[in-house]
């Protein structure tokens, strides 16, 4: 049996990231989470990213193998890993949130400044910011859907 595992880490970008490589790397990641069972958050910032990956261990274990190796990445840096009964971010493959769009008090929250640092944050911060984040974005989404 596969057990259901998170994991959170923070990273860096190696260069600047553009846009349309953000949104590249996004369709891909949603596009492969799906068939591999795997479901997050991924956060960008000035800083950094901060994400969370859910999924069946050998799936998220792999995935994170692979951010680690990939040149793209640097400071790779494992926040959090273990079992979980029911995931977090279930309705998402990967959902997509920065940091500066959120209003202060959300960073505040969890982080004892601004802008966002996902180095400084323990593992219960960063899940719990990933966690408000999402369901910030989620309640824009349904605004939208319905023309407020």
């Amino acid at each position: 049996m596969n057990t259901l595992v998170q994991l959170i880490y923070a990273s860096r970008m190696v260069g600047g990231l553009q846009l349309q490589q953000l949104d590249d790397i996004l369709q891909v990641s949603r596009r492969n989470n799906e068939k591999r069972g795997i479901t997050g958050a991924l956060c960008y910032c000035d800083r950094g990213f901060l994400q969370c990956l859910e999924g069946p261990s050998q799936a998220v274990n792999d995935l994170y193998g692979n951010i680690v190796r990939d040149p793209r990445h640097a400071d790779v840096t494992l926040l959090s890993y273990g079992e979980i009964g029911q995931r977090s971010f279930a309705r998402w493959a990967m959902v997509y949130v920065r940091a500066d769009d959120s209003d202060n008090q959300i960073v505040l929250k969890y982080s004892p400044q601004t802008p966002l640092d996902p180095f400084a944050l323990l593992a219960r911060q960063a899940l719990g910011f990933l966690v408000d984040m999402t369901a910030q974005r989620e309640a824009a989404l349904a605004r939208q859907a319905a023309g407020v």
